[in-house]
């Protein structure tokens, strides 16, 4: 495409007599009346002689250097882009992961007194089986209508801490005359 509109440029300009800008004429090569033989269109209705045909294949040639010469470029830029938009990404934090809510456990399948643990401390489930859970369902496990009412305990994080072992009291031992047979 092109080339057509370097020959209808020229030809705007011959016809209208127009000046092209310097900077104009610098970035397209100057296109002899051999070329416009050499166009597509054009070729396959005329017989062409040797030197025509050497031109035409020289001309053609060159437009594929070209076109390779913009694709490598245009390759490299590409390439250098993405590298640099890795490097980027690399460079950032890691997203937060999203909140754990009670809607997260929606789908599961989960049974009377189980408890999951979601971002405002742990949730014991009340509802029935084979119904599908509702948020409502999830209640805090010191809730009057939390079957592990009794057992609660303050919340102590995900991960509780174990119990520190109490020292043992020792018994007293026993007397001799206290033995029995």
């Amino acid at each position: 495409m092109e080339r057509p509109l370097r020959t209808i440029a020229s030809s705007l300009v011959l016809l209208c007599g127009l000046t092209v800008p310097a900077a104009a004429q610098d970035a397209l090569p100057a296109a002899s009346p051999d070329d416009a033989l050499c166009e597509t269109g054009v070729v396959e209705h005329l017989t062409l002689d040797d030197a025509q045909r050497g031109h035409c294949r020289r001309l053609w040639q060159s437009g594929i250097e070209e076109t390779r010469q913009r694709s490598k470029a245009h390759a490299a830029r590409i390439i250098e882009e993405n590298r640099l938009r890795r490097e980027l990404e690399a460079s950032l934090p890691p997203p937060p992961p999203p909140p754990v809510t009670v809607e997260t456990f929606l789908g599961g399948d989960l049974a009377y007194g189980d408890v999951v643990v979601t971002d405002k401390g742990p949730r014991v489930f009340i509802g029935k089986a084979g119904e599908p859970a509702r948020p409502e369902d999830f209640v805090a496990l010191d809730s009057a209508r939390s079957p592990h009412r009794g057992h609660a305990k303050s919340y102590e994080g995900a991960y509780p801490q174990p119990p520190r072992p109490q020292a043992a009291t020792p018994r007293p031992a026993l007397k001799t005359q206290e033995r029995k047979p």
